[in-house]
């Protein structure tokens, strides 16, 4: 048996379904009465129609169509209406609970945005300091699992922050139309509208005649409409006495209003031709007409502006003996209070997507070897370095810029030297205050007179004993008095090439020294291990 019921407590339900017997599937559908399923519920019903009149027509349609498809149905309608301040007060109740919903909604979609945030970050440190893909590299495959795994990180971060920031704001919301609802003036237009729709049921309860007039203003069709009969005249009633209840407690409560002072009730006996009213946005205008439910106003055209009794808000009133008078409230409304405001953290995925960006377009082929210096590494080299500011720096084989970016922060003038495009136009994104960039291969570099510097810091290529050739060219372009710190692959310190000796030889010559890096320190890039060789500048 399936049962259609309504009640103004509960709405329009639908008793006896269970998943899968087709009933959903018909109901649903427009002309069968457009029935919808409450998750929250776990029920079929018909949307709003909690303490309002039966919609018959939908209801009927449905049973109809239930009937056709085989099904045994029942039909319960109880149009007895609820007390308009017991209304108000379950709804207030069911707008707090959907609020506390909302609210741990929003906090739900924050944490696991958070959570995901922290995943995509965790991942990008791998990306952040401006480490290419290498193309051909043992380490492609990784990098390319990285970046993939940090964009669906990111992508669900920013998705589920998203939803978190939605779900605050609808949290926010809810009340908010109902706190506007109890004020003074939109009580007093709801008096009005109720009133008017009483006025449109009587008509239809008693009949009425229309007449169609003709431009003389003689009848040419009467239109004639019996008094309403069936359900029709049921719902009617029904209609009426729930409105009828509504006005009693509107009207106390806007009587309450006006005898604090909150509101004064405009209409011909308090405004007249020659008065300035105030209203929409306190615009001052003056009466040039009274009608029974609005007001003309001069407008400035030809024409004059309508204004509703209900949307005045002062009148200045020129009549009075003792000069003008300005009637309105005394006092503002009272507004009801509200509930602290939910708010969740928006998390800022700038940095993420510029990671993600940076390591989706820049590629390089393995022969590069770029390498980029991890922020630890670079910390290490400034120490050793010890630049200070005003002093001239060069970054041979500067990559995406790490070196250069710290060296500028502690004040030094910085140039740099990178023969690869891309990574070029990357260093100029991320440290736009270098003074200078030649885009070539360091190793066809010359130095001429004026281009000496304090400092060379530098991480160079190291396959083939290529760090001992990039690092031998760099010590031309010291300045005397400077320093050379350079990181440079660990065999240097225990290779028995004469290459190795002899530059072993001139580190020793000059004073120099080679302290070895932390077992992993460019991991996950590469693993080889790498040492600082730290050369002053020959005397």
């Amino acid at each position: 048996m399936i049962t259609i019921k309504h009640t103004h407590e509960d709405g329009t339900l639908v008793y006896g379904t269970r998943k899968g017997d087709g009933v959903y599937d018909i109901i649903r559908k427009y002309e069968n009465g457009n029935f919808k399923f409450f998750p929250s519920l776990r029920m079929i019903g018909l949307r709003n129609s909690r303490d309002r009149v039966a919609d018959r027509w939908a209801i009927n349609a449905a049973a109809e169509a239930l009937r056709k498809a085989g099904f045994e149905v029942e039909v319960e309608i109880d149009d007895n209406f609820r007390d308009r301040a017991q209304v108000l007060e379950d709804k207030a109740d069911r707008l707090e609970d959907r609020r506390d919903a909302l609210e741990a909604k929003a906090d739900r979609h924050a944490g696991v945005a958070s959570a995901a945030h922290d995943r995509a970050h965790q991942i990008s440190e791998r990306f952040a300091a401006g480490q290419p893909i290498l193309v051909g590299h043992h380490s492609e495959r990784g990098a390319r699992a990285d970046r993939k795994r940090m964009d669906q990180a990111m992508r669900k971060s920013i998705d589920e922050n998203d939803k978190a920031q939605d779900a605050a704001r609808r949290a926010n919301a809810v009340g908010s139309q109902m706190r506007r609802s109890a004020t003074p003036a939109v009580t007093a237009r709801r008096i009005k509208t109720a009133e008017a729709e009483l006025r449109k049921i009587q008509k239809s309860l008693d009949g009425h005649t229309r007449r169609h007039l003709d431009h003389a203003g003689q009848p040419y069709y009467i239109e004639v409409h019996d008094a309403a009969t069936g359900d029709h005249r049921e719902r009617l009633l029904a209609r009426k006495a729930q409105l009828e209840n509504q006005l009693g407690y509107d009207r106390a409560q806007l009587a309450a209003a006006v005898e604090a002072g909150e509101y004064v009730e405009w209409g011909k006996h308090n405004v007249h031709v020659g008065d300035v009213v105030r209203y929409w946005g306190l615009r001052p205008s003056t009466v040039v007409k009274v009608n029974r439910t609005t007001v003309a106003v001069e407008s400035g055209y030809s024409w004059p502006d309508k204004v509703k009794f209900t949307d005045i808000r002062a009148v200045e009133c020129p009549h009075g003996e003792d000069g003008p008078a300005v009637i309105a409230p005394s006092q503002p409304a009272k507004k009801a209070q509200a509930r602290p405001k939910v708010e969740v953290p928006k998390l800022d995925t700038e940095k993420l997507q510029a990671a993600a960006t940076r390591a989706d377009n820049v590629r390089v082929g393995r022969d590069r070897e770029a390498f980029v210096s991890p922020p630890a590494v670079v910390e290490r080299l400034m120490e050793l370095a010890e630049i200070e500011p005003g002093m001239a720096v060069l970054e041979p084989s500067a990559g995406t810029g790490n070196i250069a970016a710290a060296a500028v922060e502690r004040g030094a003038v910085v140039d740099c030297v990178e023969l690869d495009q891309g990574l070029a136009n990357v260093l100029v994104e991320r440290v736009p205050s270098v003074n200078c960039i030649r885009r070539q291969d360091f190793l066809d570099l010359e130095r001429v007179e004026q281009e000496a510097y304090d400092r060379v810091v530098m991480n160079p290529p190291f396959s083939g004993g290529k760090d001992i050739l990039h690092v031998t060219h760099a010590l031309r372009f010291l300045k005397p008095g400077g320093r050379l710190v350079a990181v440079m692959g660990a065999g240097i310190i225990f290779h028995q090439s004469k290459t190795a000796e002899k530059f072993r030889g001139l580190v020793e010559q000059r004073g120099g020294e080679f302290e070895p890096l932390p077992a992993g320190s460019f991991a996950p890039a590469t693993g080889i291990n790498t040492v600082v060789v730290v050369i002053p500048a020959e005397k």
